[in-house]
């Protein structure tokens, strides 16, 4: 996986970025939402990380202003909990979310869950199912073609 840590708080988005690189992900920081924004549009990302409270533009600004490859889910990295603060980001179309502080198993599962909710195929009943890519075709044709 590959991960954006938006974050401007330097000791945790290190951590963060540290924690990626040693469960085997690739994990690229970054401090401002403005400067977030061109990177997560590059569909470089799986995931971006988005802080909630920073200086000059919060994460709801981010969200507001990004616009996020379909392959690239966000998702919120907060203390500040708070029932408006998570309805306005899901609305704002955030995955997730988790709370700090967290630890490398926290990250993982929360990772992995969104990952394998973005792989899984399709259901046609399922309105939260993600609609396939243009990329995962080809792998789905191998896999039906293939006998076991």
């Amino acid at each position: 996986m590959k991960v954006l840590v938006l974050d401007d708080h330097k000791p945790f988005r290190d951590e963060v970025v540290d924690m990626l690189t040693r469960l085997g992900h690739e994990g690229v920081g970054t401090a401002t939402a403005e400067a977030a924004i061109p990177l997560a549009e590059t569909g470089d990302y799986d995931f971006v990380l988005v802080d909630f409270s920073m200086p000059n533009h919060d994460g709801v600004w981010f969200m507001k202003h990004v616009k996020l490859p379909r392959r690239t889910k966000a998702l919120l990295v907060t203390a500040h909990v708070s029932k408006e603060i998570m309805a306005q980001m899901f609305r704002l179309g955030i995955a997730g979310y988790l709370i700090k502080p967290f630890d490398e198993s926290d990250l993982i599962r929360h990772l992995d869950f969104h990952w394998q909710r973005m792989r899984r195929p399709p259901q046609a009943d399922d309105p939260e199912s993600p609609a396939p890519s243009a990329e995962d075709a080809p792998a789905a044709r191998r896999d039906s073609s293939s006998t076991r």
